[in-house]
């Protein structure tokens, strides 16, 4: 399917930013696959997507374009009846500033919708908040904001016979501050140095998703996790 990704409003502890006048801002196109398992009105969703996005850092007013891309993965947990959808992604990207310089970034988006059609080419838009961590060269910095997506789809043959598949398309934006540059580099990130600032409810987010969030964000390889059992829906 897509990527409805992301998301919405924060407004995060302007007065703890360190870097104030720091920022990220990029667009971006996303395409992959969302495998479904409907019980009743309610739906189970696992999420697979490449994307690729352009956007900037403004870090001490100075302007670094970027270019980046990468997978990213995730569930969603909806309702037929009422429209609305949830989601929690875990993304991982690597590309080069304009300068050639590289670049990575690796977090999190959690959104929601209430316009979600999964019987119609038009899957809606999504909000909800992003967090990452942005390596530049030698330095990372701790990024959050808002974010805004789109998509849509449509249902194809399954992979698997006892599921629903869905194949589209999504854009989406991203724009936010870089709150804090006081993150260790080349090395294991302190779960303790990070954690204080994220933007969500950790018990919001499905438990071993949350699990991989946090190994990404403390500097470990993250693997893609396991299709949900299709007898329960979990994973």
């Amino acid at each position: 399917m897509k990527k409805l990704c992301i998301g919405s409003a924060l407004v995060i502890l302007l007065g703890m930013a360190s870097l104030a006048q720091s920022g990220i801002d990029a667009q971006g196109v996303a395409s992959g696959k969302t495998v479904l398992w409907f019980y009743g009105t309610e739906v189970t969703a696992l999420i697979e997507s490449d994307f690729s996005l352009d956007g900037s850092l403004e870090i001490d007013g100075t302007v670094i374009p970027f270019t980046a891309s990468g997978t990213a993965f995730g569930e969603g947990v909806g309702n037929t009846a009422t429209m609305t959808l949830g989601v929690w992604l875990i993304i991982e990207a690597e590309g080069t500033t304009e300068g050639g310089e590289p670049i990575s970034l690796r977090g999190g988006l959690a959104g929601s919708s209430d316009d979600t059609d999964l019987s119609a080419n038009a899957l809606g838009s999504a909000t909800g908040p992003f967090f990452f961590i942005v390596t530049l060269e030698s330095s990372s910095f701790l990024a959050t904001g808002t974010g805004d997506g789109s998509a849509a789809g449509a249902f194809v043959v399954p992979d698997d016979p006892l599921t629903m598949q869905m194949e589209g398309t999504g854009t989406y934006t991203l724009i936010g501050n870089l709150i804090t540059n006081d993150v260790p580099s080349g090395e294991e990130v302190d779960q303790p140095s990070y954690t204080s600032y994220l933007p969500w409810d950790l018990e919001s987010w499905p438990e071993e998703l949350l699990t991989r969030l946090l190994a990404l964000l403390s500097g470990m390889s993250c693997e893609e996790g396991e299709e949900p059992n299709e007898e329960t829906g979990e994973a």
